[in-house]
């Protein structure tokens, strides 16, 4: 090597231990200052006993595993979930609209019988309220088992005015 690549390399040796030496340590002086903090606090209460040591805060423990999930870890989660909550879209019987606070609702009943009113954008199991309107009501059906919820089909279900049972 030539003369000057040692100078320099000497160099930057000296400076890099001297800058090295000069810089402050802020771990271990922020690690005394908040141990200094946390026992005076301690002492404000009188409980300097229970001040942990070091070699407490390192020691290993033994941890036992509980596990809270008892499903099958190798099946996929919606096979866990249960798949009959909900109704489907094909279920549902459109008997009419009502206008509440200017939104419309559908006024629908289940396979189960139950009457309810809902608005647009209610989730069933298989799809969603698209739309409510005077007229119809317009759902977004897609395949259940599929978690791909941009591909639908579009079903409109009219509702016709039923005149009282005689």
């Amino acid at each position: 090597m030539n003369r000057l690549t040692l100078t320099t390399l000497a160099f930057a040796l000296i400076v890099g231990s001297w800058a090295q030496a000069q810089a402050p340590k802020p771990a271990a002086h922020a690690a005394q200052a908040t141990q200094a903090t946390q026992a005076a606090a301690l002492e404000a209460k009188g409980d300097a006993a229970t001040l942990p040591t070091p070699e407490d805060l390192i020691a290993r423990r033994a941890v036992p595993y509980r596990p809270t999930i008892t499903r099958d870890p190798f099946s996929a989660p919606s096979d866990a979930e249960p798949s009959n909550r909900g109704d489907l879209v094909d279920d549902i019987a459109v008997k009419g609209v009502i206008k509440r606070e200017g939104r419309f609702f559908a006024v629908v009943s289940d396979s189960r019988g139950n009457v309810r009113f809902l608005p647009s954008g209610y989730k069933f199991r298989d799809g969603e309220i698209a739309s409510v309107d005077d007229k119809a009501v317009t759902f977004h059906q897609w395949d259940p088992n599929s978690t791909v919820r941009t591909q639908f089909k579009t079903i409109t279900k009219t509702f016709k005015r039923e005149e009282g049972k005689r």
